[in-house]
């Protein structure tokens, strides 16, 4: 009895940071999709909901790719504001990301894909810079004969908030299209 509670006294902390996103086998990307039933709602009202959910959570006036009333599909990329602890400071980043929506009558099936971290400006230069990096190559190791896609341990930190940032972005989603 002891050595078991002893033995899971050491695995909670571990499965607490351990972060597992799901990745596309082909691409190797992290890629988020489902399917969603909304009952008695026809394509043109889930269409005009997911717009309105485009246009609310964007600043940016082109946030629209791809924008198909007829046959409801939208497509868009998008940011939402990452606040990461590092143990030392909060940093403050964005965590990109392509959103892909089609509608039928009573369903749609949405897809987050393109995750990209960008921080807004180095403490090097005093100019802007725009740097995008693929979030899979800031939190998994980059050593292509491990097949298991292991997260670092270095970049917990980040796993764990884009992680979070993504799931609340799916329910914010999911809440604008009720």
């Amino acid at each position: 009895m002891g050595k078991w509670l002893w033995f899971i006294f050491f695995l909670i902390p571990v499965s607490v940071f351990a972060q597992v996103f799901p990745v596309d086998a082909a691409s190797g990307k992290i890629y988020y999709t489902e399917e969603v039933l909304v009952k008695d709602s026809p394509r043109s009202d889930l269409y005009f909901r997911a717009k309105s959910w485009f246009k609310s959570s964007s600043e940016n006036k082109q946030v629209l790719q791809i924008d198909d009333a007829v046959n409801g599909l939208i497509i868009g990329s998008n940011y939402s504001l990452l606040l990461v602890n590092d143990g030392h400071k909060h940093e403050p980043l964005r965590l990109w990301y392509t959103c892909k929506m089609e509608m039928e009558d009573d369903r749609y099936w949405f897809s987050l894909s393109d995750f990209e971290i960008q921080k807004d400006t180095l403490a090097v230069t005093a100019e802007k810079i725009d740097l995008k990096q693929p979030l899979e190559s800031m939190i998994y190791l980059k050593n292509k004969e491990k097949a298991e896609n292991k997260p670092e341990s270095s970049p917990e930190w980040l796993a764990e908030a884009a992680h979070q940032c993504i799931l609340d972005l799916i329910e914010n989603l999911k809440t604008s299209m009720l």
